[in-house]
């Protein structure tokens, strides 16, 4: 598992597991013996986000903004700043009506916002008006107001310290301190309930969220049948500092005793929700209590270099980026599906922008109009700073860069190329067809991570085989060959996308391997496809072998490279029969690195060995990271299950439920030793699990 962000994908939210990536690249060499061509790096089309933002006329004369739709309630003076300070205000974004709730002049905090099965806007806050200012007295009273009634109602029965409320629907949740009792009032009886002792409850969808009064874990509390749960149970030295929730999602900041943090989510969705980690636990200088979750993304603020950031992720891809700087009082939190931040006293909508996705739906980046340039044959030129930005032609081609990629502000150009000029470069190769598109891209300085490079197709492909062999290639002038640089096509089949280091020219080019004994076979389409994007390569006389046995050494590699896992190092002597010499020591160690693969007693890996079937189904859950627990039924329709190792037991499972490998003639034949083409099979499933393949 990567170190630095933890990825998954939407199969881990419903409790399949999770894989990681890394953006480097790898050498493509002979993967399974005889190799006809020796070709450069291999990179993986990351993710990439930004956004922009759109203001809104409406001003805001306080703080402590809260969202729901077109409504909006806040704690200051009026919008013309006009009344007494410390008064709750509401306003309606549409109509641009604002009237100010409390008038009275004492404290007034915490103000939220929603809406009734009516329809009605309802604001609900915490209120000092029925008690002395002095320090000795902390009771504080809930009250609600109907925007459209203009009601006004007092929920509390009992003097305390009430805090904190929020509403959904007709339910309205709050706690009081320091006991920590939970209230829950129902606006359509007008009856209030008490339920039990618990901290900072969040309601949403009939659901209230809480902390255990007496730890740091989460609890669950059904409305409509009046039950809890515990849905969180952590080990003694973690807790949950903060959490938000809506509905279904709950993204939390986990603290353990030492101090270090993380971010993690939980979909309560799903059918076995499990917590999945957005980042790795750190030990900030400066922390943050701002954080938001709405429509699959969670955001939340760090400190970097000197500079708070707003920080995102895509709860369907794992994804973590940049948000750009703001203060974290400007977080409002997510309205509907937009961002909302406020921006020199006005409400801003702040978009994200998906300008990318490695893992199948890839799409031109978004560039606000400031930093766009045109299409057109002219050289496009952008200076990019240590933020990040993109650089576009038109429609046609871009490249993105995050958050940390320069160090300083660096010129970046992007320039089209011809067919004429292309037909003088590289040596021809068999099966690759140009596909019609061609860019070169310049920086002055080194990149410092990969960025993602887009180019549109200008000959569409019509097959899911032309899609899925379609790739990128970056022209080597010292070899004078094009150099595969990875690439996955969009779901329109319409621009590809890689994620590259090294500048040059770039060109998109569909391969299209054939071997003679490969006709007819029930792999050709798999075998052909992972040739294609250099996964598996053919024999020196132009045939594949299909039946000949794969190595352990082998298939580490096949796996290595099918998912970009990281540029190649020498060995690094972790078993001591592949030593760093060995022509598959770079995979074998990226692997064990990784923590796919395991060796035997002694120290030893047996690269030469034959890769048993229960051995090559280990190897890919782990690389998979596909969720293993014992599920009793998984291995039940296969007569042979009984010779399934115990140590395999549960990486065999995980698979054939992922549907990656089939048994055959209803026996798994876990100590058989796997082929060419059956190795190809299961990596090709792999590959369209994550959508880097497409089907017909």
């Amino acid at each position: 598992m990567r170190s630095r962000v933890v990825r998954f994908r939407e199969a881990a939210i419903a409790g399949m597991g999770m894989w990681s990536k890394a953006l480097k690249g790898l050498v493509i060499a002979s993967m399974l013996g005889g190799l006809t061509l020796s070709y450069g790096q291999e990179a993986y089309a990351d993710s990439v986000y930004t956004y922009k933002d759109e203001a809104a006329s409406f001003k805001i004369n306080g703080s402590q903004v809260r969202m729901s739709g077109e409504h909006v309630v806040w704690r200051g003076r009026g919008a013309d700043g006009s009344g007494p300070a410390g008064q709750i205000h509401y306003g309606n974004m549409r109509s641009g009506l604002t009237v100010a709730v409390t008038s009275h002049g004492n404290p007034t905090d915490t103000p939220s916002i929603g809406v009734n099965t009516r329809g009605e806007a309802i604001v609900v806050w915490v209120d000092r008006r029925d008690f002395a200012n002095g320090t000795g007295d902390m009771n504080w009273d809930i009250y609600s107001y109907n925007t459209i009634t203009k009601i006004e109602t007092k929920l509390n029965t009992t003097v305390a310290l009430h805090r904190a409320p929020l509403i959904d629907g007709s339910y309205i949740v709050w706690q009081t301190n320091p006991r920590y009792d939970m209230h829950l009032y129902n606006m359509e009886s007008r009856t209030l309930t008490e339920l039990g002792r618990g901290r900072d409850p969040v309601i949403s969808n009939g659901l209230i969220v809480y902390k255990g009064a007496e730890d740091g874990d989460l609890y669950e509390y059904k409305i409509a049948d009046g039950t809890h749960r515990k849905i969180l149970d952590l080990p003694y030295s973690q807790f949950v500092d903060r959490f938000v929730f809506n509905g279904e999602q709950i993204l939390w900041k986990q603290r353990d005793q030492n101090r270090n943090i993380k971010y993690t989510f939980m979909d309560l969705s799903a059918s076995n929700p499990q917590p999945v980690d957005l980042t790795a636990p750190v030990k900030p200088e400066v922390e943050y209590s701002h954080m938001s979750i709405s429509s699959g993304k969670a955001v939340w603020m760090e400190e970097s270099g000197g500079a708070t950031f707003m920080k995102g992720a895509d709860l369907s891809s794992g994804d973590v980026f940049s948000l750009g700087a703001a203060r974290p009082q400007d977080l409002i939190g997510f309205n509907g599906n937009e961002l909302t931040i406020i921006k020199d006293g006005s409400l801003v909508n702040r978009i994200i922008v998906e300008t990318e996705v490695g893992t199948g739906q890839p799409s031109l980046p978004a560039v606000p109009p400031s930093k766009n340039t045109d299409s057109g044959q002219q050289p496009q030129s952008i200076v990019i700073g240590p933020d990040g930005g993109q650089i576009t032609a038109g429609e046609a081609a871009g490249l993105s860069f995050g958050l940390g990629t320069f160090k300083a502000d660096t010129s970046v150009t992007l320039e089209n190329h011809s067919e004429a000029e292309l037909r003088t470069k590289g040596k021809q190769v068999k099966g690759m067809v140009w596909a019609g598109a061609a860019w070169k891209w310049t920086a002055e300085a080194e990149l410092m991570k990969p960025a993602t490079f887009t180019i549109a197709l200008e000959r569409p492909v019509t097959t899911a085989d032309q899609a899925s062999q379609m790739g990128m290639y970056r022209y080597d002038e010292q070899g004078d060959n094009w150099v595969y640089a990875g690439g996955t096509a969009d779901s329109a089949w319409r621009m590809v996308s890689a994620s590259v280091k090294q500048p040059g020219l770039y060109a998109l080019f569909a391969y299209e391997p054939s071997f003679p004994d490969m006709n007819g076979h029930w792999a050709k389409r798999e075998v052909e496809v992972l040739a294609a994007r250099w996964i598996v390569n053919g024999m020196a006389t132009g045939s594949f072998e299909p039946k000949q046995s794969v190595t352990r050494a082998q298939f580490a590699k096949m796996l290595v490279q099918a998912a970009g896992l990281a540029e190649e190092t020498a060995g690094t002597g972790t078993f001591k029969d592949v030593p760093s010499g060995h022509w598959a020591a770079p995979w074998i160690e990226q692997a064990a690195a990784a923590g796919w693969i395991r060796g035997y007693e002694g120290g030893l890996f047996k690269p030469n060995a034959e890769v048993t079937r229960e051995q090559m189904m280990v190897m890919l859950a782990n690389a998979a990271e596909l969720k293993q627990e014992a599920s009793g039924n998984a291995l039940a329709g296969y007569a042979d299950a009984g010779q399934v190792s115990p140590w395999a037991r549960l990486s065999i499972e995980a698979v054939i439920k992922s549907g990656i490998v089939q048994g055959g003639g209803g026996r798994l034949h876990p100590g058989a030793t796997s082929t060419r083409a059956e190795a190809a099979a299961v990596i090709y499933r792999w590959l369209a699990m994550k959508g880097e393949v497409f089907s017909g």
